[in-house]
């Protein structure tokens, strides 16, 4: 496959490191507290849970996915010149059209509420866009 040949693969493992490092930040100060009411959760409840190290390896290599189909697009010779900004409007469009339209009907199933959504759906989006930006300059 000729495309995957035209990737960067150490744009994706950074990408997935950026995708992290948003997401300890997203859920963390900026919307941790307001993630845990959604869930209905306390922070000794998510401290007696355990070790979050096989949740974060899972989330990890679910990040290389996301990142290395972000970098797939963004080496296709139609987006290769658009630069950071290019980077970070692909990273938005895919984020809310592509994974917010695909998801927000698992939130509407499960009786999630729509603020729940919009808090992942920041971290997501937010992580994409700078993801982009990274892999707009790289290529």
């Amino acid at each position: 496959m000729e495309l995957l040949a035209n990737m960067n693969w150490l744009a994706v493992l950074l990408g997935a490191v950026i995708y992290m490092a948003v997401g300890s930040i997203w859920y963390g100060p900026i919307a941790g507290k307001a993630w845990m009411a959604e869930m209905g959760l306390t922070e000794e409840e998510i401290k007696a849970s355990g070790s979050p190290a096989k949740a974060m390896a899972q989330s990890f290599v679910a990040a290389l996915f996301l990142s290395a189909g972000l970098e797939f697009i963004l080496s296709m010779q139609s987006f290769a010149d658009g630069g950071w900004m290019g980077g970070v409007q692909v990273g938005f469009v895919l984020s809310i059209l592509i994974i917010g339209g695909g998801t927000f009907a698992n939130y509407a199933f499960e009786n999630k509420t729509l603020r729940h959504f919009l808090i992942h759906m920041g971290n997501i989006t937010l992580a994409m866009m700078a993801m982009g930006a990274m892999m707009g300059v790289w290529n």
